[in-house]
């Protein structure tokens, strides 16, 4: 009993497959069971979803699916399929197949994964030439799974096109009183705009652009309006049990440096020295931990974190232990709520500009007939996709999702109004992603969905679509930058493996673009979703699918 391997995409192809039937061939994927039927052959379908083999069997009952007359014995296979099959095979006559069958994973790549303990059904593949009308390799691409960060690109996809590159967001300020001689006699309002990329440089610029204005001491308070994203709409709640991961981070209007403090541990003799970058007024530190001799086994995995919330502030105490032999270090975390975090780090600026602020903060709107007193303009959104996608910022990709909420209900955002903007625009533009399920736009979500097929045909639109190179230029370098920088190095010269990551537990995904020895570029997805998926496996066999593609042909 021997088994088929065509490839439908090429006539000549199939010719020379029939002839070497039963060699297992690279070149040579899997008959469609459409072809079997209308030949009116049984078969048996031995693996899932897009990569099929398919044997004759003895005794086979399938649905004809409106293709001609079925046979069900093995003898009548036998003695008329094979000579009607190679009849027209010979002739050059083929039906229109479905695009699951187009192309199939190529036995040495199937043997590879196989190698590295990947079962064949945790792996999608999604491999298309640019400029093509069929892909080159398919395998299980119609299959939802979870992308994780890969789900960034059809964020960053659709606010190039429905933002443009040149988007930029506003951060005004109003002053709610009398200003006279420096002095302000009421309240100083900051109003965000959903700028996913307000660092702590652009903060301070903006309160120099205050003391430009004439303003050096505020008798009120600081008033925060955060109005333009629905705060009780958006989930807050972690992914994980990492609270303070900067990762978990919610999006918010008016946000600040990602929200984010990195806390520099610096050793002095047998005792610690630890502060906040950026400092914040409203958050305190307590350092408990000891200084021990030996081996160091870890920068900061001796180190304990404890945070509580108080209501002027928060109390961040440090304890564990930390060898001395470590050196100096630091890791981000996120300390302070968002009010606490904007007013505090705001705080310490003002007062170390020589300014004075005599009130709290409260939340509160922006005037509506009343000018802007101050404002800082964002980079243009060109600039934020590219850190998006080269250092995969889901707090960015979250508020990114927001603004499109916004810019399409031209009122208070909701990730249930960006997600509808989103789809939208896919509709509009003709990208099939039947299977999309985009929670936040950003990946970390455990209910993300999307199929290897929709996002390469994503891929596909946004590389020849007029913000083709904004796009193309914002995903890492392999081996160069961002997410990739220590990935993917040597399998091919620089500049050639353009691809965006996705890590979560049970997830490794890379999608982007690959350029061939030949300069012909390719779309590719590879999506695995596996429960106990090692960072061995993981890693190795996205690069297995990148040796596959890059050999010579």
């Amino acid at each position: 009993m021997r088994t088929l391997h065509f490839e439908i995409s090429r006539a000549h192809r199939v010719r020379r497959c029939f002839l070497d039937c039963g060699k297992q061939s690279d070149k040579c994927s899997c008959l469609s069971l459409r072809i079997l039927h209308y030949w009116g052959l049984g078969a048996k379908r031995l693996t899932d979803g897009d990569s099929r083999t398919i044997i004759p069997t003895r005794a086979t009952n399938l649905a004809p699916l409106g293709y001609g007359v079925r046979h069900r014995h093995y003898q009548a296979i036998r003695s008329i399929g094979w000579s009607l099959l190679q009849l027209v095979i010979a002739s050059g006559l083929f039906l229109s197949v479905s695009h699951n069958t187009v192309a199939a994973m190529p036995q040495s790549l199937a043997v590879e994964l196989e190698h590295l303990g990947l079962p064949a059904t945790a792996i999608s593949l999604y491999v298309h030439r640019l400029g093509n009308d069929q892909p080159l390799l398919t395998h299980l691409a119609d299959r939802p799974r979870n992308p994780a960060s890969t789900m960034k690109l059809v964020t960053t996809a659709a606010a190039l096109d429905l933002l443009t590159p040149t988007h930029t967001w506003q951060t005004h300020t109003y002053v709610l009183g009398q200003l006279q001689r420096g002095t302000l006699d009421g309240d100083l309002l900051i109003q965000g705009s959903g700028d996913p990329q307000l660092v702590i440089e652009d903060f301070w610029r903006l309160i120099e652009n205050l003391r430009q204005r004439g303003l050096r001491h505020i008798t009120g308070d600081l008033v925060l309006d955060s109005s333009l994203f629905d705060r009780n709409a958006i989930n807050t709640k972690p992914l994980d049990h990492k609270r303070y991961r900067a990762y978990n981070t919610p999006p918010d209007a008016l946000l600040v440096n990602f929200r984010a403090t990195r806390l520099e541990v610096f050793p002095e003799g047998q005792s610690l020295r630890i502060y906040a970058d950026p400092p914040a007024t409203t958050l305190r530190l307590e350092n408990h931990i000891k200084v021990l001799p030996g081996r160091c086994k870890g920068r900061t995995g001796g180190i304990t974190l404890t945070v509580k919330h108080q209501a002027n502030g928060t109390l961040a105490k440090l304890g564990g232990r930390y060898p001395v032999t470590c050196g100096p270090t630091g890791f981000g975390r996120v300390l302070l709520t968002q009010d606490a975090y904007v007013y505090g780090v705001f705080r310490h600026l003002w007062l170390a500009s020589g300014g004075t602020l005599l009130g709290t903060w409260r939340s509160g709107v922006a005037p509506t007939n009343q000018r802007a007193f101050a404002s800082h303009r964002s980079d243009p959104l060109a600039n934020t996709v590219r850190d998006i996608n080269k250092f995969s910022n889901n707090v960015m990709a979250r508020n990114l999702l927001l603004t499109l909420a916004a810019k399409s209900t031209q009122g208070v955002a909701t990730p249930s109004d960006g997600r509808a903007a989103v789809f939208a625009w896919l509709t509009r533009t003709g990208i099939r992603m039947p299977h999309l399920v985009m929670d936040n736009g950003s990946g970390l979500s455990r209910s993300a969905r999307l199929s290897a097929r929709g996002l390469g045909q994503l891929l596909l639109h946004a590389s020849h679509g007029p913000w083709g190179p904004e796009f193309i230029s914002s995903l890492p370098l392999a081996g160069m930058d961002g997410s990739l920088r220590q990935r993917f190095r040597g399998l091919a010269p620089r500049g050639r493996i353009r691809l965006k990551t996705g890590r979560l537990s049970g997830v490794r995904a890379v999608a982007g673009y690959v350029t061939l020895s030949d300069n012909q570029t390719h779309a590719v997805v590879i999506l695995i979703n596996q429960e106990k998926l090692s960072n061995r496996i993981g890693d190795a066999a996205p690069a297995a699918v990148l040796r596959w593609l890059l050999r010579p042909r």
